[in-house]
């Protein structure tokens, strides 16, 4: 079975829309349950290069999202690279409708680094360096 961009995109959209007012409670509470669902099996870390690791496959072997994921993670900077993002062609039907975009993927990036580093994270940024599907997640680490 092959999986369709555009079904996606469109399922994306629909449901932030038809999430209304909610959309964005939902989309964090979907974050941090994509976090929680890693975290669960991916046991301790030595290291926050060894906590990149092991969150970089889970996005890009168990949620396949995207087709370039990587993560990158230090003691005070943690960045996810995106590349062929299918949330963000929904995320551009609903910015050309003028409706707020929603990404679940940085609520689960902050969460699990919460759950699984023990530090605060804040977002530094969003960058959207290139076509529709890219974009480059800063954080800081607390």
């Amino acid at each position: 079975m092959t999986t369709s961009l555009n079904f996606f995109k469109q399922y994306h959209s629909t449901v932030i829309k038809a999430l209304g007012e909610d959309a964005k409670k939902v989309n964090a509470k979907v974050g941090s349950i994509f976090a929680d669902n890693w975290a669960a099996n991916a046991g301790d870390f030595k290291d926050n290069i060894e906590f990149a690791k092991s969150f970089e496959d889970y996005l890009k072997n168990q949620l396949e999202f995207a087709k370039h994921v990587k993560v990158n993670c230090d003691e005070k900077n943690y960045t996810l690279e995106i590349k062929g993002c299918a949330i963000c062609h929904g995320n551009e039907i609903l910015r050309k409708e003028g409706v707020a975009t929603a990404c679940p993927i940085v609520q689960a990036a902050k969460y699990a680094a919460v759950k699984k580093i023990g530090r605060n994270v804040i977002t530094k940024g969003i960058d959207k360096p290139g076509i529709v599907g890219e974009c480059f997640m800063k954080f800081e680490l607390e």
